[in-house]
Order: C-alpha cells, then structure tokens, then sequence
C-alpha cells in the first residue's frame, strides 16, 4: 500500500469562482434571487448507504439555508428529490438492456431510512425544514405532461447531445405487471403524444405524456427536465418561491454546458433563466478521482478506507450524532467562507479531521 505524506498544512489558493466569490457568494446568491423563499433542491439514488460525498452535499444545502435566513433573511426550505426509477438491477433479452428500478424493486424505501434520519437531524441542527420528493410526484406536476410533449417533437434534435452513443431519448415507462424497462430504450418508440414502449414479457404498451406520473428518464435528460420545470416556477409570479440547486461538482464544467445549457437553448429556453446551481466539492480519493457509490457497491472498491468513509452507518457507529454536527460544521465553514467551497477535498482530508479529532 502506498504511503501518502503530507505536512498537514491546508492551501486553498483563489482561482475561477473562489476567486470571484471569495467572500460574496451569499450577497450573489440574493442578487440573483428575487422571491422571498428559496427551495434548495438536492436528489440522490437510495440504492445504498450514503458515502462522504453524499453526506457532504446534503450538509451543503442546510448550511447554505441556514446562512441565508441568518444573513439575508430569506425563508429557505430543503427539497430531496428521491431518484428512486434509477436502476437496481439490469439483465440482458435477446440482447436488450431491461431494469428493475429502485422503486420496483423495494430497495428505494430499505435505504431511505437512512437518508430521511440525516435529513431530520441536519434540519434539527439548522432549524431549516425539508420534504422528500419522489420522481412520481415529482412527475405529477402539471406542466411535465407539456414538456415531455416538446420534448418527443425534439427528439431528432435532442437525442444525439443526451445521448451520443446511441442517439437515443431514454424517456423509458416500466410494465405496470412486472416493472421491467428498456433501459436503453432501444425498441421504445417517440410519438408526439405517446410513447410505445415494449416488454419481453407482456407485450407492447402505450403510455400517453398526460399519464406523466409512470415516466422514467436516464440522468442528462431528467437534469433537462427538472432544471425547465425549475425555471418554469421561478418565472411564474404566482408563487412565492425559485429554486437553487445544489449538486456534486462531477456535474459541473463540460457537463451542464454540454447535456444542459445548449439542449435548453435548443428547446427555446434562455440559459439565463435556468435556476443556480452551488457545486458541492468532490470527495477524490488517492488518485484524485471522486468516491463512487457505485464502485463501493457493485465492485467492493475502497477496501483500503474505513468504512465509515463509504457507508453511513458505519459512520453513525463510530461518531454518532456528534459526527454529523462536526461535519456540519466543517460545512458550514465553506458557506462562511467561500473560498474553501470551489475545491475538492480528499479521503485523507476527513480521515485526518474525524480520526485525528482535528
């Protein structure tokens, strides 16, 4: 095993947005902002237990709420979208990629327990209140059915920036018998109204856009998709509240430019209207690469690490509830001094400021 030295002295050198917002990223936020209460979304997939990187994000969003009704006195709530259509398990048919979601499978509800309990305790910390949101209520709004229909007419157009390997728009139903879903909606077909999807098992079946609360979309699109039904509430003057997002920086930079900002200007959006999004610091382990829930669970990565670093409850085990308040804290300080927010922290950053009771 490789032995990492350091002198244990933390740099934060100014460059790009901690440059810019060294000290001023709260007075930017309520520049930007023109309605008295901010929703502050955030989502993850309750496919496991939460890892560092997870815990870091949602602790981000109830400090940054905290900070703006102490300091601006705006009225901030937390929003959790549950992502709970991504997939638990895939198998292959006549050479097809079918899943079983999260939400079918009943894995989504084993492990948001746990999320629900750091939600609870880190509003108990901040007196910031917070809601879950499942993708099929999330889905039920109203004006989804309008955009999935904007979306279909704009397949042509839209499919080969989401998904450029094989230029398909993954908007995907599951088979209300048996919950499987092409997951690559490779036999799915578009139509301005409807989609046909097909499952090898029962058959094809019709879904209509105004039946939204059954719809599924891989990762670029339902980014799309939220972040335009997020614009749509900002600009509607009818309800007291926008939204900010928050969410890891692995989705910053080439990402939102590429999947996010010119597919809505595509569709007739204007960028600018698009809601802020606060990049959360990676969490990199030795190789400077981020922490993967998905490595730590389909691959057993990270052996090398205590396991608290990947696994909540491992960490709730050694820490307890005063582990949290500590890295709230730590959290808090990148709030409260914002160049300590645009970079990354490695494994060894917490290691060193939990084990070593820094």
């Amino acid at each position: 095993m490789i032995t990492i030295e350091h002198d244990g002295q933390v740099h934060n050198p100014l460059g790009g947005a901690a440059y810019i917002f060294e000290e001023v990223i709260l007075n930017w936020i309520s520049k930007q902002t023109h309605k008295s209460k901010i929703n502050i979304s955030i989502g993850a997939q309750p496919n496991s237990s939460l890892h560092f990187g997870t815990l870091t994000v949602f602790s981000l969003a109830f400090a940054l709420g905290a900070k703006l009704r102490e300091e601006l006195s705006k009225d901030t709530e937390v929003f959790f979208e549950v992502i709970d259509t991504a997939p638990f398990k895939t198998k292959e048919i006549e050479g097809i990629k079918y899943q079983i979601s999260l939400r079918a499978s009943g894995v989504a509800d084993l492990y948001l327990v746990q999320y629900e309990e750091l939600l609870a305790k880190l509003s108990s910390l901040t007196r910031i209140r917070y809601q879950l949101r499942r993708q099929e209520e999330f889905n039920n709004q109203t004006c989804i059915s309008d955009l999935l229909h904007k979306i279909a007419l704009n397949k042509n157009i839209l499919a080969p920036i989401l998904d450029p390997e094989k230029e398909k728009l993954r908007i995907r139903v599951a088979c209300q018998k048996c919950g499987l879903t092409d997951k690559q909606s490779v036999k799915t077909i578009i139509e301005d109204n409807s989609i046909q999807s097909y499952c090898p098992e029962h058959g094809w079946f019709n879904t209509k856009y105004t039946e939204s609360s059954k719809f599924e979309y891989n990762t670029p699109l339902r980014n799309l998709i939220r972040a335009l039904i997020y614009a749509e509430d900002n600009k509607n003057t009818d309800n007291g509240f926008e939204w900010l997002r928050i969410t890891g920086s692995d989705y910053a930079g080439f990402y939102q430019e590429q999947l996010l900002y010119k597919p809505a200007s595509l569709l007739g959006y204007n960028a600018a209207n698009l809601p802020i999004i606060l990049y959360s610091p990676l969490i990199t382990d030795w190789s400077g690469a981020k922490l993967s829930k998905s490595l730590y669970v389909k691959s057993g990565a990270y052996q090398y690490l205590p396991s608290y670093i990947v696994n909540y409850e491992h960490f709730k085990e050694r820490f307890g509830e005063s582990g949290v308040e500590k890295l709230y804290k730590e959290v808090l300080s990148w709030v409260e001094n914002p160049y300590k927010l645009f970079r990354n922290y490695s494994v060894y950053y917490f290691m060193d400021l939990f084990d070593n009771a820094k």
